[in-house]
Formats: C-alpha cells, structure tokens, sequence
C-alpha cells in the first residue's frame, strides 16, 4: 500500500517539476522576479543567446525583462521549495524502484541481505550456509553499488553508440534524399534528350516532307499544262471535224477544191507532235529501311549511359539550357563500409556522346503554346522591383537554433517565428533576428512527438498548428507550446491524410495540401470537416502531389502543383476552379517543382521552385514579375528551397512599402529573410 501511494504522489508532482524551456525535470532550479522558475542551465544558455544586449534578460513564459546579477545566472535566487520537490520525487522513485521482497521464503523470519553471484539470486544468512554454502556470496547494497556503476558505464557508452546511430540514421536519410531528388533530374534529362532526339527526327521528317511537296508541286504544274494544251489541241479537232462535215457536203466543185486547199494549208500548219502524258508522268515513292535496319539506327543514337562512379561528375547546365553534346546529372549519396569508418561517394551519370551541334528544334508542347492566341489579361502588370537578401538564420545541426531541413513555418502575434524543423522532428520558436526562444517535441507518435513535420500555421489566437506529415495528422498548441488537440489521422476519407505538406489558416479555414490523396482538404479550426477538391491527374483542378497552400487577400487559393510544375487557383468556398499558371522549364514564368507558396496583403505570390533552387514572383493573375537566387550556399542562393512565408504586414500601408520574408532554404539548413524592394 505505501509503494502504490508513494508511486502516486511521484506522478502527480512529475507534471509540477517540468522546466518550461527544456521541458525536462527541474535542475538548480532559479526563481526570477517574476517568480518563474527555469533551470540554471537553460537560463545561462539563454543568457549567453542574448549577450550582446547585456544584463536584460526576458523570462521565456511571461516576457518581462530582469536584471542579471553581477556574478550572472548563478546569482537568482535558489527555489529551494522546488528543490527538495524534485528531491523527494527521485527518492520516493527510489524506494518504489528497490522495494525489495524482505523475506526468505525457505527460513521463516530470516530477512534477505545476501546475493549469491553464481546463481544470480537473493539469498538469507542461513541459504548462505547452507544450499550456496559453496559459492561466492555478497552483501546485497555491495553488490548493488558494483552493478549499478557498471550499468552507469554501460549506459553512457549505449548512449555514445545511440548517437552514433542517429547520426548515421541522419546521414542515410540525407542521402536517400539527395539520391531521389538527383535521380528525378536523370530522368528529367533522359526525356530531354529522348526529346531532343524527336526534334531531329521531326526536323528530318519535314524536311522529307517539303521535298514531297515540291515534287509534288513539280510535277502537278507539268500535268497541269499538258492538260491544258491537250485540251487546246481537242478543240481545234472538232473545229476541223467540223470543217470536214461542211467540206464533204459541198457540191459546187470549184467551191470543193478551194476549200479543200485552205484545208490542206491549215492542217499542215497545225501538223507536230501530239501531246504525250507518258514522259511526264512520274510517281512520288518514298523508300523507308526494313524494321530491322531502322531498330539498328535508334540503338546507334547513343542517347547516353546510365552508370555509378566514385569520381566527382563535373558541374552541369540547367536542365532546359543544355545541349544535346552534353547532357549530364549526377545523384549522390555517401554510404559507410562494413569493414571501417571509410566514406565513398556513389554518383549516378548520364553521359552524352560529344556533337557539334547544339540542337534549338521547339518542342511539341512549345509549338502548340505559339499556335495558341495569347492570354488577355484584365490590367497591367506594376513595376517588378527588386528583391535583397537580408540576413541568414542558423545552420545545420541539433543544437538550439540550428536546423537539420527547416521546412515550414509560421509567424506569431508578437514576431516571434514558428521553424518545423523537420529532420531535428522538433519545433523551434524565435526571435526575427534568430535570437532562440523556446523549443518543443521530439521524434515518435505520441502526444508532443513528431515524424518529419513538413509545415506550421498560426491562428488568430496564437495557435501553433504543426502540420504532423509521416503521422498523417495536425498537432494543435499554444504559443507557449502546451498541447490542445490532435486533427485526423492516416486515411483516404474525409478529414484523413496521407502524408500532408502544407498548410495555412485563413480566417476560420484551415487549408491542407493531402499531398498523398492529391487533393486539398478545408476543415474548421477545431478540425471539423468542410469540403475538399482535387483528383490525380494533369487537367484543370488535377493534381500530381499538391505541397504548397496559400489564400490571398480576395480569397483565392493558390496551390502548388509539384509535379505538374504549375500553380492553380481556386475560390477557397467552394473549390471551384479559376485559372493556372506556369510550366515546366526555367525561363522566365517556368517553374520546376514548385514547393511551397505565399501572397502578400498587395497579392503579390511568392512560389519556392525546389528543382531551380529558387524564388518566382508573380502578381496575383499569374503574370510573371521576377525571380531572385540560384543555386549554392552563400546569402541569397539556396539548396531546395521548400518553405516562404512573408513577415507580418501593416493592412494600410501593404501597398506603400517594402515586403519582407522568410525562405526554407532546406539543404542549406537555414532561413533566410529577403526584402522585395517596390
């Protein structure tokens, strides 16, 4: 009875002893002014993130400013009430943990105290002298004071050696996706050159063509005349057969005779060759080669070679501006030997024979898009302006602050934003300038645990709204990062995802990007199903992995369509259709895995392109305006970019100032704020 009591009140004082930033049990617990109670150790850490604004700090619960002491952190006061609460906690865990059965159950009333090291059992004095008589016994809290600084050097090696995993694990899922994103560009090139190589075959098949034409041509004009001057030679026949009948009728002999002669006269004036058709008649053939002859010829095409190699591939043109002697992407990956810490890199090559020429043939798709009359749009585009890169957040790692494939995010009431965090499974909180704030979950299922979470939205009230991608679900908190609620779970039915990466609130609606179901779901923010649009395909109002939302200022939906390469536009009430915009490719107004979307109070979009490591910006028609980075890793370049959201706006003023931004810049683990000048 005491154990189940004591065990109890354990874990009704564990909830009391979580410290708010680290959310682990108190240690040295130090109350600031403002009676909040962190950890020594959280608060000088976020002393030392705050340093260069000298002896204030904020308390991470309530905000309000103290003075640090003179001799800094350790200089608050001790919550000692705290203090021995945790204590007392680890000592009744103790005494629920080593409860031990007292009594021997071979000699009545004698106690157990001793343990026997060969059977592995805990024995009386009189089991010692007797049944273990010859075995080597001892003192039970010896033994247990042996065993347990021994499991204390199991378990910090064991914990080395988790870390040593999930590095490795990191490491292995980086790869895989570095390894898919490159080899989605070998086949983008295999289909160029596949492509390139039906230009010069359509190339050569009009050319075939125009010389049947101009044979064609030839030889009807020569038909043509010698048909006419046939049918001059037919009149004037039956003109003479005419004059015949008329010659054979007269009577009068001197009238016969001189007919007769003019006659004569006229027909060996009209006396020559007849008109032939034979040497002028020709047929059009065309001479194809045997099947057999023709497979010989596509094989001798030498499109490329697909093929792994341990040598660095040399860097490459963007995939719509290459040319036909050179058609090359490369995939790697590191993998770790079985026999040692060795790392090789394994690249994936698609290698173009050497030509000279470099081919410009338009595509199908690009002589039908010429053929098409152009889109009349309702009123001019403004003025592009310019975009600066501002400054950089964080860098890639697991410490507070750093990032491992930030994804989303999110800004809240105060300008504090919201990171998912996705690799690290966490969300992180912080100031605009970087500064860190708080932090909260870790990788699992459960409540507060995350896998791969791809997106964040905040609601009018502050709500955290933590889009739960692998677990299928939307994970609700406040801004201090306590938990409210759970939205769906994996399914294909109404209110159910697969795999979800995007979302965003607009007024009472949220919006999610169900990438794996191809469709976009709007629920109530206490997640009460609404209505949903989209099916698999490329048509009108189709999708191919949606994973990017975004509702402008009139109520649209913009969508990013990923492997569409295209954005489409719907009214959010009702999901009706309303326009698209954008193609595959990298010319101005092109786009290449659109990932992620944002429109400002003016209704300027702002579209990441994960395939050309950049930004697009078009104005809310779709009319391009500009596009900003490329790829690489210095500011204002990007690496997969896969996450915007644009900085709080003044509503009377979105039109008259300059817009400032966040971009995921996902492989190169930061954020970056970008300023669009207008």
């Amino acid at each position: 009875m005491a154990s189940s009591t004591t065990a109890n009140l354990a874990s009704q004082l564990e909830e009391e002893l979580i410290c708010a930033v680290c959310q682990e049990r108190f240690t040295v617990p130090r109350v600031l002014p403002c009676q909040h109670s962190f950890c020594e150790s959280c608060l000088s850490m976020a002393h030392l993130a705050r340093e260069h604004r000298g002896r204030l700090l904020p308390c991470p619960t309530c905000r309000a400013v103290s003075v640090i002491p003179d001799n800094g952190v350790p200089g608050f006061p001790i919550n000692f009430a705290l203090n021995n609460l945790v204590q007392i906690l680890v000592a009744t865990e103790t005494e629920v943990r080593r409860t031990p059965q007292e009594y021997c159950s071979l000699h009545e009333n004698k106690r157990i105290t001793m343990y026997c090291c060969e059977c592995r059992v805990t024995i009386c004095s009189s089991c010692a002298t007797s049944a273990h008589k010859p075995h080597r016994t001892e003192i039970i809290a010896d033994v247990i004071d042996s065993e347990r600084a021994a499991l204390e050097a199991t378990r910090s090696d064991t914990g080395t050696a988790v870390e040593g995993a999930d590095s490795q694990i990191n490491e292995a899922n980086l790869a895989l996706e570095k390894l898919t994103k490159q080899a989605e560009a070998a086949v983008i090139r295999i289909n160029k050159q596949v492509d390139d190589a039906i230009g010069l075959l359509n190339k050569r098949k009009m050319s075939l063509v125009s010389q049947v034409n101009a044979l064609k041509a030839g030889q009807t004009e020569r038909i043509t005349s010698l048909k006419e001057d046939l049918k001059r030679r037919s009149k004037k026949m039956k003109g003479r057969k005419t004059a015949i009948d008329s010659l054979l009728q007269t009577m009068d002999d001197t009238a016969f005779l001189q007919g007769l002669s003019e006659f004569q006269t006229d027909m060996a004036e009209c006396s020559g060759s007849q008109g032939n058709l034979e040497p002028v008649l020709s047929w059009i053939d065309f001479t194809r080669p045997v099947q057999e002859t023709l497979a010989t010829q596509i094989d001798c095409l030498e499109l490329g070679e697909v093929k792994l190699t341990k040598e660095e591939p040399r860097d490459t043109d963007s995939i719509l501006n290459s040319r036909v002697n050179t058609a090359r992407v490369s995939a790697r990956r590191r993998r770790t030997r079985n026999n040692g810490d060795e790392n090789s890199d394994v690249h994936i090559n698609l290698e173009r024979v050497p030509r000279d020429v470099t081919i410009r043939y338009p595509t199908q798709q690009q002589q039908e898009q010429q053929q098409q009359p152009p889109r009349t749009l309702p009123r001019p585009m403004a003025s592009p302006g310019r975009i600066r890169a501002v400054h950089q957040i964080g860098s890639c790692g697991t410490s507070l602050g750093d990032f491992f494939h930030p994804c989303g995010m999110g800004q809240l009431a105060n300008g504090h934003i919201v990171v998912a965090d996705q690799r690290n499974n966490r969300v992180q909180i912080l100031e605009e300038n970087g500064n860190f704030v708080q932090i909260f979950g870790n990788e699992g299922n459960g409540v507060r645990e995350f896998r791969a979470p791809g997106d964040i939205a905040v609601d009018g009230q502050d709500n955290i709204f933590v889009l739960d991608t692998r677990n299928d679900r939307i994970q609700v908190f406040t801004s201090e990062g306590r938990f409210k609620r759970i939205i769906g779970c994996s399914g294909t039915g109404q209110g159910q995802f697969i795999k979800p990466q995007a979302i965003t609130i607009a007024g009472e609606c949220v919006v999610v990007a169900d990438s794996g179901n191809n469709r976009v779901q709007v629920l109530s923010l206490d997640g009460r199903f609404s209505h949903t649009f989209g099916r698999e395909g490329t048509g009108e109002g189709e999708f191919m992995e949606p994973c990017g939302v975004a509702v402008s200022p009139t109520g649209d939906l913009f969508v990013c369509d990923h492997h569409n390469h295209r954005v489409q536009i719907f009214r959010l009430s009702n999901g009706h259709f309303v326009s698209t915009f954008g193609s595959f490719g990298s010319d101005a107004g092109q786009m290449s895995y659109p990932s992620s979307i944002a429109v400002d109070l003016a209704g300027t979009v702002l579209v990441t392109e994960y395939g050309n490591d950049r930004l697009s910006v078009f104005d809310s028609f779709g009319r391009f305006k500009m596009c900003f980075g490329e790829e690489g890793n210095d500011l204002g370049q990007f690496l997969s970019p896969n996450g915007v959201s644009v900085c709080s706006q003044d509503s009377n003023n979105a039109r008259n100032r300059n817009v400032k931004f966040y971009v995921c810049d996902a492989w190169n683990h930061r954020l970056q704020m970008l300023e669009m000048i207008v």
